[in-house]
This record gives C-alpha cells, sequence and structure tokens, in this order.
C-alpha cells in the first residue's frame, strides 16, 4: 500500500490526466436520466470538466500550448476548424434569419464541445503512448458488464435496466446503449474468429460474443441490429482476405451462425416477438416511432435542410408535427446523425464530418497493413458498424463515436 501511495505522489500533471481519461471512457456506461429534465451532470462531464482544468494548469506550468496544437496532424485540425466553423455559421445566419434559440440548442452543443473535448485529449496524450491508446479501447468494452443480466433477465427488470420489452442498460434509451454494446460484440467476434492461443478461449469468446449480440437484439434497435450483422460480415472478410481458403470460410460462417443463434435463443421470451416482427416487417412502433413516420421524418428535415445550405446550428429537434397512427403529433429530431450535421453546419458540416470517416477509415487501413492485430481488424469494423448505426437515430453528439475516430485518426509507427 505505502508503494502504492508514493507511485501516486508522483504523478505528473500528464500521466494524472491520461487515466483520469481512462476513467471518463468507462463512467460512460452510466448515462442515466437527462440532464434538460434534472440539470444533473453526468460522471463523464465532470471527469472531462477536471481533465481540461487540469490540462490547462499543466499548459501553465510545463508550456504545453504548442504541444496541443502540433498533437493533431494538420488534415484533422481543417476538418475540425471547418466543421465547429460551419456549425456556428448557420447558428449565427439562422438567428439573424429570426429562428430562436432554445436551451436544447445549447446542451446540444455542449454535448457536441464534450465529446470534441475526449476526441482532442486522446490525441494530445495518447499520441505517443501506445499502452494507453489500448487502454482507452479496452475501456470502451466495459458494456460486456451488461452479459450478466442477459443471463439473469429479471434482475435487468429489477434494476430499471429494461423497460417494457427493450434493454436500456444504464442509459434509458435502447438506441443509445445498443451503440455502446456494438463495441464489445465487433471486438469479441472478431476474437472467435482470428488468433486465439487456445479452443477454450475459442470457445469463451463466441460464448460471449452471443450474449452480447444477444443484448443487441434486446434492444430492439433496427440500426444496431443492421449494423451489427454488416459489421459481422465486413470483419468477416477482412479476416479472410488474410489467409483465406475453404475450410477456413466454412469454419467462420459455422461460428457466426452459432453466435446469432444462441444471441436470439438468450433473448428473454417476451421480447422474441418484437424482435422477429422487425424482420418480418409486421411491428410497426418502436420506441414511440411508426417505422413508416421514420421516412416522413427524414422527408422533412432534408426539405428543411435544403432550405438552409448554411445549416440551423445545433437544432436537432424542429416543429415537424408529423401526425402518428395514435393521433398524436411527433416533433422528434431527424433520426439520421448525418441529417443531424446537414441541419447543424449545412452541406459545409456534412461534407466535413463524411471526409473526417473517410480519413479514418483510411488511417485504419493503413494501420492493418503495419499491423493486422485484433484490435486494429476491431477498430475498423467498430467505425463501420457505428457509421451504419447512426444512420438511423441522431446520436452525432454521442461520444463513445468521438472516442472511436480518435483512436482510429492516430497514426501507427513502423
Amino acid at each position: 500500500m505505502k508503494n502504492i501511495i508514493e507511485k501516486i505522489k508522483k504523478l505528473t500533471l500528464e500521466e494524472i490526466n491520461k487515466n483520469l481519461i481512462f476513467v471518463a471512457i468507462l463512467s460512460l456506461l452510466f448515462r442515466v436520466g437527462n440532464f434538460s429534465t434534472n440539470y444533473l451532470p453526468k460522471p463523464f462531464e465532470l471527469i472531462i470538466l477536471l481533465i481540461i482544468l487540469l490540462t490547462i494548469l499543466d499548459f501553465i506550468l510545463n508550456k504545453k500550448i504548442k504541444d496541443l496544437f502540433f498533437s493533431i496532424p494538420k488534415n484533422i485540425r481543417i476538418i475540425l476548424y471547418i466543421l465547429i466553423f460551419s456549425i456556428l455559421l448557420g447558428w449565427g445566419v439562422s438567428f439573424i434569419s429570426g429562428v430562436s434559440t432554445s436551451f436544447n440548442m445549447l446542451l446540444e452543443f455542449g454535448a457536441f464541445l464534450f465529446s470534441l473535448s475526449v476526441f482532442l485529449l486522446i490525441f494530445f496524450y495518447g499520441r505517443e503512448d501506445k499502452d494507453y491508446i489500448t487502454k482507452y479501447f479496452y475501456a470502451l468494452l466495459i458494456p460486456v458488464v451488461y452479459i450478466f443480466f442477459i443471463i439473469f433477465p429479471s434482475l435487468a427488470y429489477d434494476f430499471n435496466l429494461a423497460l417494457g420489452t427493450h434493454f436500456v442498460g444504464f442509459n434509458t434509451n435502447p438506441n443509445i446503449v445498443s451503440k455502446f454494446l456494438i463495441i464489445p460484440v465487433i471486438f469479441f467476434i472478431v476474437r472467435s474468429l482470428y488468433r486465439v492461443s487456445s479452443k477454450f478461449m475459442i470457445l469463451v469468446n463466441i460464448l460471449v460474443s452471443s450474449l452480447l449480440v444477444s443484448l443487441v437484439f434486446w434492444t430492439a434497435s433496427r440500426g444496431a441490429i443492421l449494423s451489427v450483422f454488416l459489421g459481422i460480415i465486413f470483419v468477416s472478410i477482412i479476416i479472410l482476405s488474410k489467409d483465406f481458403s475453404f475450410k477456413k470460410l466454412i469454419k467462420n460462417i459455422l461460428i457466426l451462425f452459432f453466435i446469432l443463434f444462441i444471441g436470439f435463443i438468450f433473448v428473454p421470451k417476451e421480447s422474441k416477438s418484437p424482435i422477429a416482427d422487425r424482420f418480418v416487417g409486421t411491428y410497426n412502433n418502436i420506441n414511440g416511432i411508426d417505422r413508416e413516420i421514420r421516412f416522413k421524418i427524414w422527408d422533412f428535415y432534408i426539405r428543411k435542410a435544403l432550405t438552409h445550405p448554411l445549416g440551423f446550428g445545433p437544432n436537432t429537434h424542429m416543429d415537424s408535427n408529423i401526425l402518428l397512427s395514435n393521433g398524436q403529433y411527433e416533433n422528434s429530431g431527424s433520426h439520421n446523425s448525418y441529417l443531424q450535421i446537414w441541419i447543424w453546419g449545412g452541406v459545409l458540416g456534412l461534407v466535413s464530418f463524411i471526409y473526417l470517416l473517410f480519413i479514418a477509415f483510411r488511417e485504419l487501413k493503413n494501420n492493418l497493413s503495419l499491423d493486422f492485430s485484433i484490435i486494429n481488424i476491431a477498430l475498423i469494423g467498430i467505425l463501420f458498424s457505428l457509421s451504419i448505426s447512426i444512420f438511423f437515430d441522431d446520436s452525432y453528439t454521442i461520444a463513445c463515436l468521438w472516442v472511436i475516430l480518435a483512436l482510429s485518426l492516430i497514426k501507427h509507427k513502423k
């Protein structure tokens, strides 16, 4: 204990902040409640604020301002400048045009700034430390703890981790928790298919993958389920491309079929019907959003975006007043993250974000050529799956996406 205390005393501000980023990523598991209703900040935001304050102190004491600026590659810096400028420009133009600024817009922009902050902090503190980059990736696997609740689903209801027929975790929203689940799902599936030390570990990885897939099914999030399916195919192709054989192809197909089959078997009985209905197309209302209504929402926001090429700023929820089948009117967000940033920053914002994704995929491809490892395969598969999943809801500000982007964009050295 005395040695541990001595080590803590000797920690520099940089080392403290590196470890706090790890803790902040772990804290993303707990997102219960909504700040706009109870005004209680989440653990992630509080830790990021602390890191920012300590980083400013580190700058002052050790004169590291230039280090922060140059820790991010020039092309990425330019994209981020354009992205932020496009949002602020759209916000300013819409305000001049008479579009009112709501408190929710400030909250949405604040959420974006926190996600952008963790992106910048990972670049600054992790660019020269591969060990911490690996730790930050492993921190994103924390939702694996949820497999306990798929084994004992009654406990999920006892602790309010499941509402109705949907698993929501500590997020109160199945669409949000499904994004976090995608990360460990893809990672453990890659481990199931590629280079593990023993047959026993293969079986462990297959079992964990099955339970995680079951949790994704339990969320009944169409976007997450689709993105996991496509992500599985994507990483399977990558793995097979390294050393293709028909024997390996058949083995991987059987493993994936087993994972998906067992995953569906583990879904609680009362939740199987809604999931099956999503596949056959008869279940038309998930989380209060009619299936056909989603297309009307997209149409409404596309027409809005076209009328304002410069965007509206962080205006996620507009008065669409779309009539639902129950006779009520829907004023939801865009239910599409690409539409969301289009509304926020206009064409310039949308193009800059898509280009950022393009650079991330390009960098991951280069990293794979240098190190064809499980983490690198998983990273490109996760980013691929998330880029599909965010197509089905407005998750542009979700922190795990920006953490994955940061980890994807950091260059590997030969």
